[in-house]
């Protein structure tokens, strides 16, 4: 029954039966009474379809979120991985640059080695020529100067 039904009733008179004003009262009553109610009930659906929206909403800002979320965690788990491959590689240029810095210092080492052992050698050498050069001088002074320039000659050129 609507709201306007019950405000249009009307009701026939008998003789014996109720009294009207009491009726018409009491209808005016019920219909003031149906009147608030169905305002309060508008007013509940007006709140439950804006509940409903901002419930639609936050549901799309959860979604939203979510999806955020899960790209953050990708982007972060990707960050890592990229880091870690880039670690590697850093660690891996690193290892080949020291690798080459030992084999250039072990090379330098071993000519250096070599560079000593052929001083050595020249030491060797010289010292050999300054005892053979001066065995011919102290020969030259022994002989007081008898056969010094032939055998000076003869040693200068058989070193």
């Amino acid at each position: 029954m609507e709201f306007e039904e019950i405000e249009g009733k009307r009701f026939r008179k008998r003789l014996m039966g109720f009294d009207p004003n009491d009726v018409e009262s009491y209808l005016r009553d019920l219909t003031d009474e149906l009147g608030r109610l169905t305002e309060e009930n508008k007013g509940l659906k007006k709140d439950v379809q804006t509940l409903d929206s901002a419930l639609k909403e936050h549901r799309e800002r959860e979604k939203t979120i979510r999806a955020v979320l899960i790209s953050a965690q990708k982007s972060a788990e990707q960050i890592k991985t990229n880091a870690e491959r880039e670690a590697g590689l850093i660690v891996s240029e690193a290892e080949v640059k020291a690798e080459g810095i030992l084999k250039e210092a072990h090379s330098r080492l071993i000519r250096m080695e070599q560079e000593m052992s052929e001083m050595r050698r020249n030491r060797v050498q010289f010292g050999a020529r300054m005892r053979s050069l001066l065995d011919s001088f102290r020969q030259i002074l022994d002989d007081d100067g008898k056969e010094a320039p032939h055998k000076f000659e003869e040693k200068e050129s058989n070193p």
